[in-house]
């Protein structure tokens, strides 16, 4: 099941305890991306942009 999926299965069975439960546990595990940012009202206007950016050009 794509992450796709497993958010439209998480949608769907959002009233559902176990099955959400499951479910969001299996696409939280799925994640990759470590890094944290630090929170925005730390970083500089220019640091935001160049990620939002970065992340921009890797969708494409």
């Amino acid at each position: 099941m794509s992450n796709r999926e497993l958010r439209q299965y998480l949608s769907e069975n959002r009233n559902d305890e176990e099955k959400f439960s499951q479910a969001l546990e299996l696409l939280m595990n799925r994640k990759t991306e470590s890094f944290k940012y630090p929170p925005p009202s730390e970083m500089k206007r220019e640091e935001i942009e160049a990620i939002f950016q970065a992340k921009l050009n890797q969708k494409q």
